[in-house]
């Protein structure tokens, strides 16, 4: 009975999971709620950065694997979409904004905000 039922939990998490990490070319060889990350060959790390990319000697991938969208509310990265990872779901885009710091937290990190804030990017649906 327990094998059983081992094995019908297996069968279930392994559908749902089937498509992400399947080779791809395009979106559309994934499911609704996945794209097709083709990571570019060089990273766009800064703004400065972001007409640079098209200069590169070395052919871009072509071929990618399918994953997950980051959904509304979830961490998001300003340049995800740029270096061909997956970012925010369709509908929704990579919001980066400041938050007061918890007085007893103060984190370092390397693009010190406004004393006393940190910055903060999430998915979210466009104010309209």
């Amino acid at each position: 009975m327990y094998k059983a039922v081992v094995c019908t939990l297996c069968c279930i998490f392994a559908g749902t999971m089937a498509l992400v990490g399947k080779s791809c070319t395009s979106n559309s060889q994934c499911d609704p709620s996945e794209c097709c990350q083709i990571l570019n060959a060089f990273m766009v790390v800064s703004k400065r950065l972001v007409g640079a990319s098209s200069w590169s000697p070395r052919k871009q991938p072509t071929k990618g694997t399918c994953q997950k969208y980051q959904l509304e509310g979830e961490t998001c990265g300003t340049f995800d979409k740029m270096n061909g990872y997956c970012s925010c779901e369709p509908g929704t885009t990579c919001h980066t904004y400041e938050v007061p710091l918890d007085s007893k937290i103060q984190a370092r990190r390397i693009a010190a905000p406004r004393p006393g804030y940190q910055w903060i990017s999430k998915c979210e649906k466009p104010a309209t």
